[in-house]
């Protein structure tokens, strides 16, 4: 009962002061929220928040509030939303490709900027694992549209991301180096049969018990070939990818060694110690995949959660890039800042 009433405390809490809004992408009603800075405060800028993969709620089952409620008391206001078919919103996301899940993104942004008065300078994105192959592509397309991306846990190709994910699941099932040989097998063997796109009668038949359900499986179809790597070299807005150390999903330091060899002058990398996936303390949290258990540890640890230098390292770069672009609402109307601007790369100094 205590249990109880203590997320209920924090549910209050983390809704404090939020609107519930909706927008229209396509042909889906997308249902989900706006956070004010906390306090009389103006907001610095705005961050979008994008998901990983799977059937995610506006706020992630209770695990971007421990981000949002840090950034809403530094000044920054939040957008975030429920993917199609979840909650309130329309439509299914299992039907999306990346390019769809892009134009979503579009659409939110110029939204919340017409809806609040945000200009492209003062409006951020935060993406989170599967918006590896959403933002960077954005960030080269679109760069007028937004001043700033941060991106967590990200991986540049599907196929490959998916691969290590397989080996570190049976290795940290205790599976011996021959089983782990035979799994990586089966994976590839599945690759091939999935790169030949055939009709999903036929895909059953191959794999049996092993097949992915019907809707997962024309999801994977349609993105199975995302690959980041052309668009990272063309990024032009200020960037920073924050990687766990510990990741069980991505090979973290491979992705993070191969942005240093990069030096794209306008990305910022940094490898968070003793995080996970999510940047969550790998102490707490050590497996690939949350359970019912994590979630609620969740909720007990509150911002202590976070591996210890996930939000310092954050809002450092978050404030480098904000210095005197902080938002009123009745400053929109005599607004003059050129949505076209050029974006000014920012180190990490810590």
């Amino acid at each position: 009962m205590k249990l109880l009433v203590l997320l209920f405390v924090l549910t209050l809490s983390a809704c404090s002061s939020e609107e519930h809004i909706v927008f229209r992408s396509g042909d889906n009603q997308l249902s989900g929220v706006y956070l004010p800075p906390t306090g009389s405060q103006t907001s610095k800028a705005v961050l979008l928040f994008v998901h990983g993969d799977g059937e995610m709620p506006h706020d992630a089952y209770g695990y971007y509030p421990l981000l949002w409620d840090q950034l809403r008391a530094e000044g920054y206001a939040i957008l975030s939303w429920n993917k199609p078919g979840v909650e309130q919103s329309t439509g299914n996301w299992l039907e999306q490709s990346m390019a769809d899940r892009q134009a979503e993104v579009l659409d939110a942004i110029q939204w919340v900027q017409s809806r609040y008065g945000f200009t492209a300078r003062q409006t951020g994105v935060v993406g989170f694992s599967q918006a590896g192959w959403v933002l960077p592509s954005l960030a080269t397309d679109h760069q007028a549209q937004f001043g700033f991306m941060v991106g967590i846990g990200f991986a540049t190709n599907w196929i490959e991301q998916s691969r290590y994910y397989t080996r570190l699941k049976h290795t940290e099932a205790g599976a011996t180096e021959a089983e782990i040989q035979a799994a990586l097998s089966a994976y590839d063997e599945e690759i091939a049969l999935l790169l030949q796109a055939p009709d999903y009668t036929d895909y059953r038949q191959v794999m049996g018990a092993q097949a992915m359900p019907a809707d997962r499986y024309h999801f994977v179809l349609k993105n199975l070939q995302s690959d980041a790597s052309e668009d990272y070299p063309l990024i032009h807005t200020p960037t920073l990818f924050l990687w766990g150390e510990d990741d069980l999903n991505v090979d973290a330091r491979f992705e993070f060694e191969k942005h240093q060899r990069a030096s794209n002058p306008f990305v910022s990398t940094r490898l968070i110690a003793s995080g996970n996936h999510g940047l969550l303390d790998s102490a707490y949290f050590p497996k690939q995949r949350m359970d019912t258990g994590d979630l609620l540890k969740l909720h007990w640890l509150g911002e202590s959660a976070l591996a210890p230098d996930a939000f310092p390292t954050l809002i450092h770069w978050l404030n480098q890039q904000t210095q005197q672009t902080a938002h009123s609402p009745w400053l929109s109307l005599l607004k003059t800042d050129n949505p076209y601007h050029a974006p000014i790369a920012a180190t990490l100094g810590l």
